[in-house]
């Protein structure tokens, strides 16, 4: 007997092209029918809630009117779902924490929507099973409540499905890995509406895959399960330097955490100041050990850097440090969402201009150069930018680079280059951005590796497939060719099918 995957694959009547021809027809569709599938809720446009329901947080994509979002609160209402958009050839899109740079978690097709399925949990020993649609700052708060907790990022409302499955960078990585690396299992819907388990017995293959091949290639994750870690009291610290010393502060902190131990992660900002003469640089981050042994790492940063003209040491809980790093400090778990999202978010949207690189090595004197250049220059037009360096290593590179789908474990740090605007800004002022953000980029390609965090993901990138995905593309292609023949999770840098198995179209 077949199963349902390969019959759909083989007894599809609608290929992939024809699927797409029916996008945007004005043919009346049976949503009815699948609200009354659905245990969660189904929004249309006209509905009451339509007009938050759509958004994404960059309220540039606020203009993709999806013809309806699914918000699954069950795997059968995922299943439901996928099965209702392949009858009625419709496009899919998932959807956790809305978050997409490029705007790939939304489409004018059906979006599957997870956020219901968020419960947290301490399954059995140290292993948490998390919903995908989980925020993180709900899942350090449930979690450090617990006494535990996963290596995941900083921004409190990212959902942990597209951050897990591209791999997951953040504060605590360095000693404990990336998120994904500590993913033991998941549970997915297929592009045929199967739930199928992932893990290193049970399509294994697959699991693979899911940890680092970036979200919404290989079908809708539900749950996870991930090993956690015993929380502890953390040092955080904040340095300050006048502008003029980015030239020897910068190049000091590439050396100084390229031989730290683990339980150093850091921070280099470079930031334009509108409102001030000069740009702002601040080094920061977080240091899993004693006040001493913090105060130590940091002497060493100042004798390669100079002194800073301010300093902030100090301890937190390992909750409160991950509030801060989130932005959240002095916010309640309920006001770290975003306004108008949930009933007491108080967090607003942006406007994200952005781009990214990986360093392998320290950067050279002429890069460092062209990195205060594009900074100064967009201070002069005094307007918004910034460049975020991020310390890598430690225990990200001790992985394999073929054990997981995450390639990039070589990176000493990473780079995102970026642009914050205002919800309400003109399109001049985006255009502006942008261009700005593309020219100080292409004056930065002689001095770094050449591949890209793929959850930075850049939809002006040239030959993202290698960027993001180096030597492990190939069998990411063959892993989507078994899993969704007909290209059915695609966007337009989603990972592609064997050029031999199956042209892209769209």
């Amino acid at each position: 007997m077949l199963c349902r995957r390969e019959f759909l694959h083989l007894g599809a009547a609608a290929t992939l092209a024809a699927l797409r021809l029916k996008v945007g027809t004005t043919r009346a569709l049976p949503w009815s029918a699948l609200a009354r599938k659905l245990s969660g809720r189904l929004s249309v446009p006209g509905g009451a809630t339509y007009g938050v329901d759509h958004q994404l947080y960059d309220p540039l994509f606020d203009s993709v009117r999806p013809a309806a979002i699914a918000f699954c609160a069950t795997e059968d209402d995922v299943a439901r779902s996928v099965d209702f958009a392949r009858e009625q050839g419709l496009p899919l899109a998932a959807r956790s924490g809305r978050h997409s740079y490029a705007g790939y978690s939304t489409t004018t097709g059906l979006v599957l929507d997870v956020s219901a399925m968020s419960r947290v949990r301490l399954a059995h020993g140290n292993v948490a099973t998390v919903g995908a649609g989980a925020r993180l700052i709900d899942l350090y708060t449930k979690l450090a409540s617990q006494a535990v907790s996963i290596p995941a990022g900083s921004c409190p409302t990212v959902g942990v499905a597209g951050l897990a499955l591209g791999g997951g960078i953040g504060v605590m990585d360095r000693l404990w890995g990336l998120t994904s690396d500590n993913m033991t299992g998941a549970r997915l819907v297929t592009a045929a509406g199967e739930v199928v388990p992932a893990d290193a017995s049970t399509n294994p293959d697959l699991f693979w895959a899911c940890r680092g091949g970036g979200g919404g290639n290989f079908g809708v994750v539900t749950e996870f399960s991930f090993r956690t870690f015993p929380v502890r009291e953390l040092c955080l610290y904040v340095l300050s330097w006048p502008w003029p010393a980015a030239s020897e502060v910068l190049p000091a902190w590439f050396a100084w955490v390229a031989r730290a131990p683990d339980e150093l992660w850091s921070t280099c900002q470079l930031a334009t100041n509108p409102a001030a003469p000069q740009p702002t640089l601040r080094v920061a981050g977080v240091w899993a050990g004693t006040l001493a042994g913090a105060s130590a790492q940091l002497s060493r940063l100042a004798g390669e850097a100079g002194r800073p003209v301010d300093k902030f040491l100090g301890t937190s809980s390992f909750e409160q440090a991950m509030y801060v790093e989130a932005g959240c400090k002095g916010l309640s778990q309920a006001a770290c969402h975003i306004a108008g999202w949930t009933p007491a978010g108080r967090l607003a949207r942006m406007v994200e201009v952005a781009k990214s690189d990986i360093f392998n090595e320290p950067l050279r004197a002429a890069g460092v150069r062209a990195v205060v250049d594009g900074i100064e220059q967009r201070q002069r037009e005094k307007a918004p930018g910034a460049v975020l360096f991020d310390s890598w290593g430690g225990a990200i590179g001790r992985v394999p680079a073929g054990q997981t789908a995450f390639v990039h474990r070589r990176a000493i740090a990473s780079a995102q280059y970026l642009a914050m605007l205002a919800p309400t800004v003109p399109a001049a002022a985006v255009r502006r951005a942008r261009a700005w953000l593309e020219d100080w980029y292409a004056s930065l390609r002689p001095y770094a590796s050449g591949e890209v965090y793929q959850n930075y993901i850049d939809p002006y990138l040239k030959n993202w497939e290698r960027a993001y995905y180096g030597a492990n593309l190939a069998r990411l292609q063959r892993v989507k060719a078994k899993w969704d023949p007909d290209d059915v999770w695609h966007f337009p840098q989603s990972v592609p099918l064997p050029t031999a198995h199956s042209p892209r179209t769209g």
